[in-house]
């Protein structure tokens, strides 16, 4: 989940009154949070509910919603169901036959002729590779694909927090991390959701491989479930989970002497009316200080969600979530091998965007000891991808998780997500 801060022209009429007289200089960081919470204040005049909100989305795009996350019955015995489940290879890899070179209708064809045994090799491998199709080279042939296999598309999820970009928006067919700047960031493991939401399935594909790196990395859920530690993971499904998904940097305040203490209870309803606006699911605001610099800010933590979740249709449980790539001290660790993810020279909206994961129950920060444990376990399992042009992910939001490695020069990789297949159409 990334909250973005909507920068705005005006000046909030509160702040501008709070301010002393002769104030001291701020720092560029400092001065960038006193644009992000004069920005989110204006909107409340501006603003619409979230009804209206959806609403106007839906008149704006074809596209279905994304659903709503389906987190099922809290009920998985975790000794029990790991002695009893059965993995398989993931994930599974399929070649175009080669007497389908150079014929496009026939490759359309062969996804709609094949559905059935595609469905039953996502259901049971969680991830499907497919390797030499010259039909998904191009947006609109790798849009066929989706309809050839009857997948539904959805919204992003990230859509109620901020805008994806899109090689094609209407058709849904959004960029996977290709931005230049964000070479050397290492997309850790993690099941796509924001907030309430998240898709059942995505079609990930190439369009330009990178010249360097850029792996799509898959890991089976089901497969993590089995692996980590047992007692830690049967404690950590009792206590849930909570996200931390943005920082507001409020350092500033402490800069303000006697108001400050006037001030704190204003930015922080200004800050919470602004989130309200904003997304349309519930969040809490808590002042912390930040893991980056010491400095004050305002943390916003999404709802309690537990990490292990029984799947829609075949009820198989599967390590879920985004611990690993949302953990403040794993980023921290990974930035040492591939290089600094830059949000202590960034300022603005991108130095909003930071996370941590923390017991649900007691709002503790998962241990260091356990997240080495979930890192070790995480990379083991994680198969690198290396994509050319064409070639295709099919996987299953609910078994799989995804990232992506650090690469260099340029990439193009795009992805379309859908609601859940209808597996009652998959091959016996």
């Amino acid at each position: 989940v990334a909250a973005r801060a909507t920068q705005l022209p005006s000046t909030s009429l509160v702040l501008q009154a709070a301010q002393p007289s002769q104030p001291a200089p701020l720092k560029r960081s400092t001065a960038a949070a006193v644009g992000i919470l004069a920005g989110v204040a204006v909107p409340r005049a501006q603003g619409r509910s979230r009804r209206g909100r959806a609403a106007a989305r839906r008149r704006a795009s074809a596209l279905a919603d994304c659903p709503y996350t389906v987190f099922g019955s809290k009920d998985i015995d975790v000794s029990k169901e790991r002695e009893s489940l059965t993995t398989r290879p993931c994930p599974l890899e399929v070649r175009m036959p080669e007497e389908l070179r150079g014929d496009l209708e026939g490759q359309r064809a062969y996804f709609a002729k094949n559905l059935p045994q595609i469905y039953k090799d996502l259901k049971l491998h969680g991830a499907v590779v497919f390797r030499g199709f010259e039909l998904s080279k191009e947006s609109e042939g790798f849009q066929q694909v989706g309809e050839s296999l009857e997948l539904e598309p959805c919204e992003d999820p990230l859509h109620s927090v901020a805008a994806r970009d899109a090689v094609d928006k209407k058709a849904g067919v959004y960029e996977a991390v290709n931005k230049p700047s964000r070479r050397k960031f290492y997309v850790g493991m993690h099941n796509e959701m924001v907030g309430n939401r998240a898709p059942g399935a995505a079609i990930f594909v190439c369009f330009k491989a990178a010249e360097e790196g850029g792996e799509f990395l898959i890991a089976d859920g089901r497969e993590m479930f089995r692996r980590l530690d047992g007692e830690w993971l049967t404690s950590v499904y009792d206590r849930e989970v909570k996200y931390s998904t943005a920082e507001f940097p409020m350092g500033f305040l402490e800069q303000l002497g006697p108001l400050q203490g006037a001030v704190e209870p204003v930015a922080y309803g200004v800050m919470q009316q602004a989130l309200k606006m904003k997304v349309d699911f519930d969040t809490e605001l808590l002042w912390e200080r930040s893991e980056y610099d010491g400095s004050k800010i305002l943390q916003v933590r999404a709802a309690p969600q537990v990490p292990v979740v029984r799947h829609p249709y075949t009820g198989e449980p599967a390590w879920w979530g985004s611990m690993h790539s949302h953990a403040e001290y794993l980023r921290r660790e990974r930035e040492k091998v591939f290089g600094d993810e830059g949000f202590e020279e960034t300022t603005g909206a991108s130095r909003i965007n930071k996370t941590d994961v923390y017991y649900a129950d007691t709002g503790d920060k998962v241990g260091v000891e356990q997240l080495k444990h979930l890192d070790k376990v995480t990379m083991e399992l994680s198969v690198p991808v290396k994509m050319q042009a064409g070639d295709m992910v099919l996987l299953d939001n609910y078994t799989v998780m995804h990232g992506r490695c650090p690469f260099e020069g340029t990439r193009k990789h795009a992805v379309t997500w859908f609601k859940s297949p209808d597996y009652s159409k998959a091959a016996a």
